[in-house]
């Protein structure tokens, strides 16, 4: 691996019961790159990516996040990189609709970042994802593409090198969409990596690389 490799799955393998959904895989985040995570519904998408975030193990294979195996570290040091180094953009937002828009997106304040600073944070998150003005607002007031963006403008707040985003324009319509990239992007300017698992075509195209699926494996 070299120095700006920010995330590196090899070998990757996950098995159900008697069926493997995918097997020697092989993922790799630079900086300023995107990855989008291909395949139909069932094929383990989710399960990739919760596998590249070190919040599930995979059958077969490694992960190493900034030259750490994510999987082997002590559980101080895998809290210590999901907070501070993976950024997380699920399909259900992870909004909590009676905290205030401004209340979501303080939650992951990094360390050492002082109040004034998380507040210019949080007002230019805001704006680049069409929400700026908004922060005070009950989050569960706001549309389902609104929390979308929310969940984007979170990972802008938290400045994460790799962000993992599940279907993120799914469900939306072009505007919302549209915003969810350009947050996207911004992460990918500022020198992160993204990997994005999508049906999405105009998503997935937005991409360098992409890492398909296939179709399951049934084990004889």
């Amino acid at each position: 691996m070299t120095d700006e490799t920010l995330l590196r799955g090899d070998g990757l393998g996950y098995d159900v019961a008697t069926r493997t959904l995918w097997n020697d895989l092989g993922v790799v985040a630079e900086p300023h790159t995107a990855v989008a995570v291909r395949g139909v519904s069932g094929q383990g998408k989710t399960t990739l990516l919760r596998c590249l975030g070190g919040l599930e193990r995979p059958t077969r294979g490694s992960v190493s996040v900034l030259g750490i195996d994510i999987h082997a570290a002590a559980r101080h040091e895998q809290r210590r990189l999901r907070r501070d180094v993976i950024g997380f953009v699920t399909q259900d937002h992870a909004v909590v609709p009676e905290w205030s828009v401004r209340q979501n997106l303080g939650v992951v304040r990094p360390r050492g970042v002082t109040r004034q600073e998380l507040d210019i944070r949080v007002a230019t998150a805001l704006d680049v994802v069409g929400l700026g003005g908004r922060q005070r607002i009950r989050a569960g007031l706001l549309s389902g593409g609104e929390q979308q963006r929310i969940a984007v403008a979170r990972v802008l707040v938290q400045q994460p090198r790799v962000v993992l985003a599940d279907e993120p324009t799914a469900s939306l319509d072009d505007v919302s969409a549209a915003m969810v990239r350009d947050g996207l992007e911004l992460i990918r300017q500022r020198g992160g990596a993204v990997v994005v698992a999508t049906h999405d075509l105009e998503l997935a195209s937005w991409c360098e690389a992409e890492v398909d699926l296939g179709a399951p494996i049934v084990n004889s």
